[in-house]
């Protein structure tokens, strides 16, 4: 019970004189217990109406007094099932499929309606058959929300700032429902931003390129495309990934586990298809041969069958985003809420696709890490790579070989299966495949220590002037190495040694475990070429968005002005492909513009424009 005024009366009276007790639980009870009406039968069932009522005592004849307080305000919403629904009502909606509360409702709502639940059908019956509960929002500290000391942040103002939408999917995406929640608008401006955005541009690539060359999504299918055997590994790929999507997403939110949902889609839509799929078929696209059509078309079709569906996935996130996206570019039915939740495709999946694709990918990421070692842009062609991957892990490599080759951006490369990850062995495996290794070696402190004793600076000394390759000939040959110091043998067996390798001066590496990327980096006038029509299509493929150009725009011209000698000596027979890069009709290098931005390539300035 509560000490209040206002609430359900508690339905019981009490004798004054006697100490009997009546519970009344209708009005009609009540009507045939009084003893006056002050207000008539048709008195209002709360305070201080009720309690003008008088009952009789049926031991006594005395006067009864109803008990003072109201109940607990759960206690109504308790009963919430019952005096809201009709017995038909009742019967067909409980129990509710979902409910969802903050944690504290646990022995608030949760707990009266299911203890209630019970009481009232005289068995362990539960009114709903799941019930979410949720942490409270914490500042970006983890400390709780306060005025007093000023972290408070008001709804209105964060809708004033930012998206609805973006605010939304930031919920689902941070935690578990269940955890608490820090609130920081730096971090929903960093990776759930990204994903709004991608979703918005991704869709509007999309339209300005398939409305161009006037793509037809009816006809042109992803069934049409597998019939017709039009489909390349990357798509293959991002249609399976997409079916594991699916997957998960459903799987995740039947199951409550909205972050872990939200994680899916943003992993599928950053990680695979913005930066791996639409890369890689962006220069299909803009090959507007005619016998090309049909591979246009295909990359259409998975692209029109991808966003779809992500609309569909991400609508319960972020809904006016979906909404406005599946209406602008789909728009098949008047709202997307219309649309069936999507299925897995099985015969859309393909998991061995999905491993080359998954080893690939990893062997770009350290790929990219070692050009990073080697301050070598990412855009500079280089001559070779030599990958070394596990066990049974060359063949999965080998059947992407043309598009591994394009991503690492080199003119060739060979791969070695290996064995070991580190020490001696792997060095020696690597060496007695031909690759560029040179050996690694330094002591064990701390396992040499009780042998050196007082030597230990001289030994130090003589092992910096001792040939790496004569110690790594002794451990083979008999399993240690014996320095002379000062009239001492130190013997020093294999686990004295920290065994590793490095690269020759032509080559750098990055590795890991037993995945190795070693790239030559020397380049010649041919590559050095290929490199700077890259990173001057990038600058102007820049500009282009700066003025405000649509993808489509084929442009009249280019200009590049301040090139040095050298490098408009490199570029000036690859016109046509710079063209091709930046959609312009033609390029130049003379002031033929009206406007210019300055530029930078390699501590080079120069000038471009686009008009």
């Amino acid at each position: 019970s509560r000490e209040r005024f206002w609430g359900c009366p508690i339905p019981i009276w009490k004798c004054e004189q006697c100490g009997n007790i009546e519970r009344l639980f209708s009005r009609k009870e009540i009507i045939n217990a009084a003893k006056e009406l002050p207000d008539g039968e048709n008195f209002e069932l709360h305070r201080p109406w009720i309690d003008n009522v008088i009952i009789s005592c049926k031991e006594c004849n005395a006067n009864m007094v109803r008990e003072e307080f109201v109940l607990d305000t759960w206690h109504n919403s308790g009963a919430a099932p019952f005096s809201s629904l009709t017995d038909d009502e009742y019967e067909s909606k409980i129990p509710a499929p979902f409910f969802t509360e903050g944690i504290d409702q646990t022995r608030g709502w949760a707990y009266t309606l299911l203890v209630e639940n019970v009481i009232y059908n005289n068995q362990p019956i539960s009114p709903y058959k799941s019930f979410l509960f949720q942490g409270h929002v914490l500042d970006e500290n983890g400390n709780k929300m306060s005025k007093s000391k000023g972290n408070v942040l008001e709804a209105s103002d964060l809708l004033d700032k930012y998206p609805a939408d973006l605010i939304r999917f930031y919920f689902m995406w941070k935690a578990s429902p269940i955890e608490p929640l820090n609130f920081s608008t730096k971090e929903l401006m960093s990776r759930p931003f990204q994903v709004i955005s991608t979703l918005y541009h991704l869709h509007l690539y999309f339209k300005q390129n398939s409305e161009y060359d006037k793509f037809d999504i009816i006809s042109s299918t992803i069934q049409w495309a597998k019939q017709n055997n039009l489909l390349t590994a990357p798509d293959v790929w991002i249609l399976s990934k997409l079916q594991r999507m699916i997957q998960k997403t459903t799987q995740c939110n039947d199951n409550c586990k909205f972050h872990e949902s939200a994680k899916a889609i943003e992993d599928f839509l950053i990680n695979s298809l913005s930066q791996i799929y639409i890369p890689i078929t962006k220069s299909e696209l803009w090959a507007e041969d005619e016998t090309k059509k049909d591979r246009r078309f295909t990359i259409y079709a998975i692209l029109a069958e991808t966003l779809k569906i992500i609309d569909i996935l991400i609508h319960p996130f972020s809904p006016f985003t979906s909404e406005y996206l599946y209406l602008s570019v789909f728009g098949d039915k008047k709202t997307i809420l219309l649309e069936r939740w999507p299925k897995k495709d099985q015969s859309l999946t393909d998991e061995k696709i999905e491993e080359s694709f998954d080893l690939m990918k990893e062997v770009v990421s350290i790929s990219a890490a070692t050009r990073m070692k080697g301050k070598l842009k990412r855009r500079w062609p280089l001559e070779n790579a030599l990958i070394c991957v596990g066990k049974d892990q060359k063949n999965v490599l080998e059947s992407l070989s043309d598009l591994l080759k394009t991503q690492i951006n080199v003119e060739r490369f060979e791969i070695f299966e290996t064995q070991n990850q580190d020490g001696l062995e792997q060095f020696l495996e690597l060496k007695k495949l031909g690759l560029p290794v040179i050996p690694k070696i330094e002591l064990e402190r701390k396992a040499i220590g009780p042998k050196a004793k007082e030597n230990m600076g001289k030994l130090l000394q003589i092992f910096s002037e001792t040939n790496p390759n004569d110690i790594i000939e002794k451990l083979v040959e008999i399993g240690s190495y014996t320095f002379d110091v000062e009239s001492n043998k130190i013997l020093l067996n294999r686990e004295d040694f920290v065994m590793g390798f490095d690269v020759e001066s032509d080559y750098q590496f990055a590795n890991r475990g037993n995945l190795i990327v070693i790239l030559s980096v020397k380049r010649n006038q041919e590559m050095m070429a290929k490199g700077l029509v890259k990173d001057l299509a990038r600058r102007m493929q820049t500009l282009r968005k700066e003025r405000g150009y649509n993808p489509t725009d084929i442009l009249d011209k280019a200009s590049i002005l301040d090139l040095d000698k050298e490098s408009l000596e490199l570029i000036k027979t690859r016109v046509d492909e710079i063209s091709f890069l930046v959609r312009v009709k033609q390029v130049d290098f003379e002031e033929s513009c009206k406007e210019y931005k300055n530029d930078d390539i390699d501590g080079q300035k120069i000038r471009i424009s686009v008009e």
